[in-house]
């Protein structure tokens, strides 16, 4: 077992996660028996007590357990997962607590974020090549497949929330953003009745998935709605009223709340607003502002579930509309 302290760290925490870290590389096995804290004192110079805590760390993770004649032993090997995700917005960070919540204590997850740079992406995935148990990766592109995933032994991969291409021989958890775009739209249609234009804002810094774009002109095609695609900077063109906005990102839908605010328009009256995501702040703006949206929560319970069983899921989670007040 190697250990180099960092002096700004806890000789606790490090002591227990190197322990962890032997544990999940085979260097100690399920049943076996670790070096007693006498040993462990001696041979790293520590304190006997902060041996001690480290093994009393490890108990209550379920990792190791203690008997009278055998000392400290391996109760539960270690499963290091490799969690890759785009951005931490609050959606994922749902998707991130369900997962960790339905996960026992001995998984140890390392999370990453690619924000959608490709080297980043592909210097991160070679360096975990080989090092974890199992990979939950959120792919750069939703319409392109990554090839830096064939370095990856494609039973341990989880694919999650980005998928638009073949990846039959992966385990995926991902939402859809073509015709289901037109179904959620569908769905709205009494609402979207009320105004004059559908303005789909697509800035075109956006990372959303353009092949949606195909279907929101077909809605508004087969619907008799004159409608417009507006890619640049919201500050370069006014709000009007009687029109239903479409923003892709929650900053752009938040500076069309700020400009209803200024030219006292109401939501949900003189202006339609809808966004994509679903978090909580969504529900006490103003009114509440309408969004189309996957259950995140529910895409981490699946993931949590495949990591436990390791058995292959290939599942698509619905997207909806959820109507409030700004609709």
């Amino acid at each position: 077992m190697i250990l180099e302290f960092d002096q700004n760290k806890s000789k606790v925490r490090q002591l227990s996660d190197a322990i962890r870290t032997a544990i999940s590389n085979g260097e100690f096995k399920e049943g076996d028996t670790l070096p007693s804290i006498n040993k462990i004192s001696a041979k790293y110079n520590l304190a006997r007590d902060t041996v001690y805590k480290a093994f009393q760390d490890l108990k209550e993770k379920g990792i190791i357990e203690s008997a009278p004649t055998r000392g400290y032993f391996v109760s539960n090997t270690v499963n290091n997962i490799f969690v890759l995700l785009d951005i931490f917005g609050p959606y994922k960070e749902n998707f991130y607590k369900e997962l960790t919540a339905n996960l026992p204590l001995n998984y140890r997850l390392d999370l990453y974020f690619h924000h959608y740079n490709k080297r980043s992406f592909n210097n991160i995935i070679q360096d975990s090549v080989g090092r974890y148990d199992l990979y939950l990766i959120t792919n750069l592109q939703n319409d392109v497949y990554s090839e830096v995933l064939d370095r990856l032994d494609n039973t341990k991969v989880l694919l999650v929330d980005l998928g638009k291409f073949k990846k039959d021989k992966f385990s995926y958890v991902c939402q859809g953003f073509d015709t289901t775009l037109y179904d959620c739209l569908t769905s709205g249609l009494d609402k979207f009745s009320k105004y004059k234009e559908i303005c789909l804002v697509f800035n075109a810094k956006s990372e959303h998935p353009k092949s949606c774009i195909p279907y929101f002109e077909q809605f508004c095609m087969d619907n008799n709605f004159a409608y417009n695609i507006i890619t640049r900077d919201l500050n370069s063109f006014d709000i009007v009223p009687g029109t239903a906005y479409i923003a892709v990102r929650h900053i752009d839908m938040i500076q069309i709340v700020k400009t209803c605010r200024l030219q006292n328009y109401e939501l949900g009256r003189d202006v339609g607003l809808v966004t994509m995501n679903d978090a909580p702040m969504l529900e006490v703006i103003e009114n509440g502002i309408s969004v189309i949206s996957t259950n995140f929560k529910q895409m981490g319970k699946i993931a949590a579930e495949y990591i436990k069983t390791r058995q292959k899921v290939q599942v698509y989670i619905p997207t909806q509309l959820i109507l409030r007040g700004s609709l």
